[in-house]
């Protein structure tokens, strides 16, 4: 008897919390409802103007399908809106709806992070001020998120952040850290000046900037807030891994941490690749990722100015790669006899403007060709191909020219 009772009991329970917990995952609230057919329309329409409430679940009834509303709309403001705008029947009405599950897109779980940070402390009003000025993108290296320089620090942001005190502004980098997915956070900063262009990044929440990761089966090593290192280049560095060098000796002008040089000796198989390198912090990523992929043969550091490495290098190459942005420029009259007398290949990146591109590859080979004439080289210089990498900034692209240079036919 005493285990019936004691059974009846815990069913009633159950059935208790499973009806709390419906009701707590329901709700009526305004809606907008069309036929079907036109339903994704009307989802994207409501989306863009800021009518949709995301967090309950659009409902299918009969032949219509009803999408919450944002509670501070008025039903009238939001049919003379919709009337005015679609060309199809849009009712509002009360219905209810069911919580929609939490995404995990990485986008709105930092916005509902920063809501809560927000709730006790901005007012209605001020609130989508603030959530409209949340960073939309960043970079990820090993568990550490890079946000971009203008990350959280308009106005209203730094005095936001500003009046915390230093363990709760703390408390909220190391939130959105992990809203993205990492454990680790860092905001970009300008590129110093000198002539390392040394990376001035702030690490936010974390100790230590060293990131390890895989990039096309090649492993990196090296101090994001110290060095460079471009994601967006990504599509560039596959590339040029997937041109053969078999039994090549190939010079990186500027070898960085190996953003290239690495994908050449492992991927494309060089014989060897000078490696010239003058900022400190890159050389060591660089030693680390060299060992890491077991590359010790393959690759030769030449640490300092490349000013005074590369005439060390005249004459022993096939393949010159010249990745300096915004220009390469000042060593093309090195890269030109780095090359082997015979000639060879010569990878120049470039920032340049969008309506000069085709300009700029004519006055490129030009130079290159007196380059080569000044120092004897009877070579035909020809560009079989230019790779448009990214857009670096508006109007300007960050191309590739690939040359080749060889004997002409006497």
């Amino acid at each position: 008897m005493v285990r019936c009772c004691h059974a009846m009991f815990k069913v009633v329970t159950l059935y208790g919390l499973d009806m709390a917990d419906r009701y707590d995952r329901t709700s009526f609230g305004l809606a907008a409802l069309c036929e079907v057919e036109n339903g994704e329309i009307l989802h994207k329409f409501l989306d863009k103007n800021k009518m949709m409430d995301s967090s309950w679940r659009p409902k299918r009834i009969a032949s219509k399908l009803a999408i919450p509303l944002l509670a501070n709309h008025e039903p009238n403001q939001v049919q003379e809106i919709v009337d005015s705008s679609l060309r199809f029947n849009v009712e509002i009405q009360h219905i209810e709806f069911e919580k929609a599950e939490l995404s995990n897109n990485p986008h709105e779980q930092m916005y509902r992070t920063v809501s809560r940070w927000l709730e006790s402390e901005v007012d209605d009003v001020q609130k989508p001020l603030f959530l409209s000025k949340i960073p939309h993108k960043w970079e990820r290296f090993d568990d550490l998120i890079v946000l971009q320089q203008n990350a959280f620090s308009s106005t209203e942001w730094n005095i936001f952040l500003q009046n915390k005190e230093t363990d709760s502004r703390r408390d909220f980098w190391r939130d959105i850290a992990h809203s993205l997915g990492g454990k680790r956070l860092a905001r970009q900063h300008p590129i110093a000046s000198d002539k390392l262009r040394s990376s001035q990044t702030e690490l936010l929440y974390g100790d230590s900037g060293w990131v390890e990761f895989l990039d096309h089966g090649v492993r990196f090593g090296f101090d994001a807030t110290q060095v460079m290192f471009s994601s967006g280049n990504v599509t560039e560095r596959r590339r040029i891994g997937l041109i053969p060098m078999n039994n090549e000796v190939v010079v990186d002008a500027y070898a960085g941490v190996g953003y290239y040089s690495l994908h050449m000796a492992k991927r494309s198989l060089a014989k060897v690749v000078h490696a010239c390198e003058l900022n400190p912090n890159s050389i060591k990523g660089l030693k680390w990722a060299r060992e890491a992929n077991n590359l010790e043969e393959s690759i030769v550091i030449h640490e300092g100015d490349n000013n005074e490495t590369l005439p060390k290098l005249y004459g022993i190459a096939d393949r010159c790669h010249l990745g300096l942005l915004p220009s390469s420029e000042p060593v093309w009259e090195h890269a030109i006899q780095c090359l082997k007398t015979a000639g060879g290949w010569l990878h120049i990146h470039m920032n340049v403007n969008d309506s000069n591109i085709d300009a700029w590859r004519d006055e490129t080979l030009v130079k290159l060709r007196k380059f080569a004439k000044k120092h004897n080289r009877n070579w035909k210089i020809e560009s079989p191909h230019l790779e448009s990498v990214k857009s670096y900034s508006p109007h300007v692209h960050h191309i590739v020219l690939d040359v080749h240079c060889c004997e002409k036919k006497q």
